[in-house]
């Protein structure tokens, strides 16, 4: 049995390699060393560099109140350990108290393993999978100083099922940019979803142009992105981006030459429309000006929502921005109750997807939204069940007019997001919202 020997506090240095950086309860424990004593012994290793000092392995914490409490001396058993040893040792010591963060967690993983551990026997020592370690392992490869940031900010609240959803983005530096710019878990979920999302569009659109262009299709022109809702193109062929490549496109490239037009969500084979024989006729003019500007009307309505669904999150789901939320309850409940919304569960979690119809989600992914659906405020939920209401509904009627229902519907919600902070991005965007821009048709007086 090791004997335990009284060390003077000057001959003893806190472990560099100690994976806890942080202690708690200091000021506590510095009183309760002043009143009884330490009543446990430290577990210490000779400091190679300085004859007659050592290094702490257990007991750091008591070491760091000790010197506060202004004692002299500290009982010890002087031990002799290798360095891999003594990760080891301070690992499993600190693991069983619960005093790591899984960031430190993750780092003395990745430290001990660098020191010629296996996997396979770490997890025997930790009594953890392999595939925990695994993860853990991921998760220490995350910017250090973020990690640290997040753990302390008391509005993130950062959960393990948050940083295992991180490893679905294969490009580290990628993952910290995600988690930096989210303010708390639901908007990391959110970012880290959009992200797979993006890759995924990204991806099969590569595959696209590499079979279309096979086929003799190539680029559109720079013009037919702005010409896209006239007469002068028609769709032949249309692909969502956010579903599976054919592994054969089968399309008929006849006398008129095709092109591939890549747009947010699609990928577009067009072609220019037939020479037209005979002129239109003024109500044929009229009535296809007509649809080309209720066409540009839905589609800067859906740029006005993506923008406000990227404010919503970003600010008043994330918390970021605290506004007194009682006091919108009645005027909340009186929009929601005219917009006529069907509220259900899914309401509020088909918010956090960004597939269009939230069933094509995985089942775990969705009970991970449902479940951050259910810890929103009573007030961010309506906002959100208004949002996902007003993102179904049209502010152009099918004559080509402003609807004055749905957008004094829109000019509200609108309102709600000034409260938060929110502001027109362009003039475009408050002459569609109030109905002013140009493209609507005038009323008649």
């Amino acid at each position: 049995m090791s004997k335990i020997i009284n060390i003077p506090l000057d001959k003893l240095k806190l472990h560099p390699q100690n994976v806890r950086k942080k202690y708690e309860g200091i000021e506590e424990l510095a009183e309760s060393i002043k009143a009884r004593g330490v009543l446990q012994n430290l577990t210490v290793v000779p400091d190679k560099s300085k004859e007659g000092a050592y290094i702490v392995v257990i007991g750091n914490r008591r070491l760091t109140a000790a010197k506060q409490a202004g004692i002299s001396t500290l009982p010890c058993i002087v031990e002799e350990m290798e360095e891999k040893e003594q990760i080891e040792t301070m690992l499993l010591e600190n693991m069983q108290r619960n005093d790591l963060t899984v960031y430190e967690e993750a780092q003395g993983f990745q430290m001990v393993l660098d020191l010629g551990e296996t996997e396979e026997e770490l997890a025997k020592k930790t009594g953890f999978s392999k595939t925990t370690i695994r993860r853990r392992l991921n998760i220490a490869k995350l910017d250090e100083k973020l990690m640290s940031e997040k753990e302390e900010d008391k509005n993130f609240q950062i959960r393990l099922t948050d940083l295992y959803e991180l490893e679905k983005i294969s490009d580290v530096e990628k993952r910290n940019e995600l988690l930096s710019k989210a303010a708390n878990s639901n908007e990391l979920i959110w970012r880290v979803n959009g992200e797979l999302s993006r890759q995924k569009r990204e991806k099969n659109e590569k595959k696209l142009i590499e079979q279309l262009e096979e086929k003799g299709i190539k680029k559109a022109p720079k013009n037919a992105s702005q010409e896209r809702y006239t007469n002068k193109w028609e769709t032949v062929r249309s692909f969502n981006l956010e579903k599976d490549v054919p592994a054969e496109i089968k399309i008929k490239v006849g006398k008129i030459p095709l092109y591939y037009l890549a747009t947010y969500s699609s990928m577009e084979v067009i072609r220019r429309t037939k020479d037209v024989k005979r002129k239109l006729t003024p109500a044929e003019k009229e009535k296809a000006e007509k649809e080309s500007r209720k066409k540009k009307i839905k589609a800067r309505t859906k740029d006005v929502l993506i923008t406000w669904k990227d404010f919503i999150m970003s600010n008043i789901v994330s918390g970021k921005v605290k506004v007194s939320e009682k006091e919108l309850y009645e005027p909340l409940w009186s929009l929601l109750t005219k917009c006529g919304c069907y509220v259900s569960d899914m309401t509020v979690a088909s918010f956090f997807s960004e597939k269009k119809n939230f069933y094509e989600n995985d089942e775990e992914i969705k009970e991970n939204f449902k479940k951050r659906a259910q810890e929103l405020s009573l007030g961010k939920q309506m906002i959100v069940v208004i949002y996902e209401d007003l993102a179904r509904k049209d502010l152009v009627l099918y004559n080509g007019k402003y609807s004055k229902l749905n957008g004094e519907l829109f000019l509200k919600l609108y309102d709600f997001l000034k409260i938060y902070g929110y502001t027109y991005s362009s003039s475009e965007e408050q002459e569609i919202i109030q109905g002013t821009s140009e493209l609507y048709t005038v009323e008649e007086e």
